[in-house]
């Protein structure tokens, strides 16, 4: 499966530093409270950790890192969405491999900021696409490649394209075929995504989050 790559990385990375992310510590300056696991350590303990080299197998531990983290940013999404009774889903994004490299890579600009600080930052920006009322999650398959997306998600990024003049309005019913398959590929091309037809994570995440439609 593609590892996928994040343009939007930058520009959550902005939203962090802009936020007032601040150096590690035990409690945010603003609200006290206690973060526990992989979430209260900083981005450079958590590099140090993946870094590490294991004397016997001569493996590092990014692998085992990831999966905490993956674990980890699960539960937090899960309590934001039971939080807040505006929100079905605080995320667009389904698959945890994109969310984890988007904490990496945000993590490795901002070494001495905690990395809940990090995981919250990102999904206050995914929130921008939030999903308020109960959608069912749908799987995409485009040749050997898929994904999973919620159809409110799927909607919206039809919705998109019909912005764009590249979907007719009435192909845009939250299902997939070949016809958004085909404004998908123009819309990767003209944003020099990968042009797999696929509404992966960076195409939902360029779409909706970094030039959301209006209106």
């Amino acid at each position: 499966m593609r590892t996928p790559y994040f343009a939007a990385a930058l520009v959550v990375a902005a939203g962090v530093l802009s936020a007032g992310a601040h150096p590690a510590a035990a409690a945010d300056t603003k609200h006290s409270f206690a973060v526990h696991g992989i979430g209260a350590l900083s981005c450079a303990e958590m590099a140090n950790a993946m870094a590490q080299v294991d004397p016997q197998t001569k493996t590092t531990g990014e692998a085992a890192v990831r999966g905490t983290l993956a674990s980890w940013m699960l539960g937090y999404v899960t309590a934001l969405n039971r939080m807040d009774t505006g929100t079905y889903d605080a995320t667009p994004v389904q698959d945890d491999v994109p969310m984890v490299n988007m904490v990496v890579g945000v993590c490795s600009k901002n070494p001495t900021v905690r990395v809940e600080t990090v995981v919250s930052a990102i999904f206050t920006s995914l929130a921008k696409a939030k999903i308020t009322t109960e959608s069912p999650e749908v799987k995409v398959t485009v040749g050997k490649e898929s994904t999973v997306l919620r159809q409110a998600t799927l909607l919206s990024l039809e919705k998109a394209l019909v912005a764009q003049k590249l979907l007719k309005s009435a192909d845009a019913d939250g299902k997939f075929d070949d016809n958004v398959k085909a404004a998908l590929v123009k819309y990767q091309t003209a944003q020099k995504l990968p042009q797999t037809g696929l509404p992966d994570a960076d195409t939902v995440i360029r779409a909706l989050v970094e030039t959301p439609q209006k209106g």
